[in-house]
C-alpha cells in the first residue's frame, strides 16, 4: 500500500485534508482516486490507514481508520557525510533513511570537490521525504546545516562521534558499540579520496574513535550504507523491535 507525507496529521483526528504536492503525487503520479486505500506519515512517529474520501482539483480528504505511533529506538543512529560529485550523497540520504538514521549532517573536508549550492539541504530534504515514504517510515530524518568538520564536531550535541578509516588498525563497529555503553552514534565518512593527514590528526587529537569495514577501500556512500547496516544489526540482535 503506497505511503504519503501529512506533516501537519495528529493523532485522533478522523479525517485528513491533503493538498499541493502530495495532493498531486497521489491523484496524478499514483492515479488514487476515491475509496482507494493510502497509508499517511506525518514524519514524527505516526503512521495511519485511511481510505480516500474525496477528491477534486486542489484537495482531498482521507477518512482515518487506524493510526499506530512509534517510538524512536535507542541508541539513535546519525551519519556525517560529505559532499560528493556526481550527487551520489543524495545516495547516502536516500538508502540511510530507509535503514533508519534519524540525523544526516552534511559536511566540508579538505578533499570535498563537489560546489555547495544555495539549495543543497533542501534537495537532501526532499530525497529524505521519497526514502521515508518509499519504507513507510514513521520518521522523518533530520537534515542539518553543512559544516566543516571542526564545525561539527564542536557542535554536536547527543551523539558519540565515530570514523571510518581506510586500512589500518582501528576498531570494528562492534567493538565500538560495545564500549560506548548504549550510547547514540554518529558515523563520520570520508571524502572521495579520504580524509587528509590534517584532518585525521584532528580526529586523533579530539579521541574519535575509528573503526575499519574491512581490508578494500570503499566509496563514501558504500561506507556509509556498509557501517549503517552493521549498527541496525547490531541493534536488532539486541532489540528485535528496534526501529
Amino acid at each position: 500500500m503506497p505511503c504519503f507525507y501529512a506533516p501537519e496529521m495528529k493523532k485522533n483526528e478522523d479525517v485528513i485534508t491533503i493538498s499541493g504536492t502530495e495532493h498531486h503525487h497521489i491523484c496524478h503520479v499514483f492515479r488514487r482516486n476515491k475509496g482507494d486505500e493510502i497509508i499517511l506519515s506525518n514524519g514524527k512517529g505516526l503512521l495511519a490507514e485511511g481510505k480516500i474520501n474525496l477528491v477534486n482539483k486542489k484537495h482531498l480528504t482521507v477518512i482515518i481508520k487506524k493510526t499506530t505511533t512509534m517510538q524512536k529506538s535507542q541508541p539513535q543512529i546519525a551519519v556525517a557525510f560529505p559532499l560528493l560529485k556526481n550527487k551520489h550523497d543524495g545516495m547516502i540520504v536516500e538508502k540511510l533513511t530507509e535503514l533508519g538514521v534519524k540525523d544526516f549532517f552534511p559536511i566540508i573536508t579538505e578533499r570535498t570537490v563537489r560546489k555547495l549550492s544555495a539549495n543543497t539541504v533542501e534537495k537532501f530534504h526532499k530525497v529524505a521525504i521519497a526514502a521515508m515514504k518509499q519504507c513507510d517510515n514513521a520518521f522523518l530524518p533530520k537534515i542539518h546545516k553543512i559544516r566543516s568538520l571542526s564545525e561539527l564536531l564542536e557542535k554536536m550535541e547527543g551523539y558519540t562521534p565515530v570514523a571510518a578509516l581506510e586500512i589500518g588498525k582501528h576498531e570494528t563497529l562492534n567493538e565500538i558499540v560495545a564500549s560506548s555503553k548504549e550510547k547514540s552514534i554518529c558515523i563520520i565518512i570520508g571524502p572521495e579520496g579520504g580524509f587528509d593527514k590534517k584532518e585525521i590528526e584532528y580526529l586523533q587529537n579530539k579521541q574519535v574513535a575509528t573503526f575499519t569495514l574491512g581490508n578494500h577501500i570503499l566509496r563514501a556512500e558504500t561506507a556509509a550504507i556498509a557501517s549503517v547496516s552493521q549498527l541496525v544489526g547490531t541493534f536488532l540482535q539486541n532489540d528485535p523491535e528496534y526501529y
